[in-house]
């Protein structure tokens, strides 16, 4: 039944929608678009899944996991203060 679906589907949809024209070239896409894919383990597993975010996006994660260290820093640092006037 879907085999029959799908063939009925692509005899549809007309060839030239599949066709690429030889005469323009590939759009490159801009760096900040590129997808880059990466492989995560999760803490206390050994399976691994592979994420795919563009360049733009894996930056923008690692500038909030600066930020969110930078911000633990100084909170234990602040506390390390008040130990020591207490």
């Amino acid at each position: 039944m879907i085999k029959i679906s799908l063939a009925v589907l692509l005899a549809a949809v007309p060839a030239a929608a599949f066709a690429v024209d030889a005469d323009e070239p590939p759009v490159a896409q801009p760096d900040e678009e590129k997808v880059i894919c990466k492989r995560e383990v999760a803490t206390g597993s050994i399976m691994s899944r592979r994420v795919c975010l563009t360049k733009a996006e894996w930056k923008a994660i690692e500038e909030q996991s600066k930020a969110d260290l930078d911000r633990t820093r100084a909170m234990e640092r602040s506390r390390s203060l008040v130990k020591e006037s207490l």
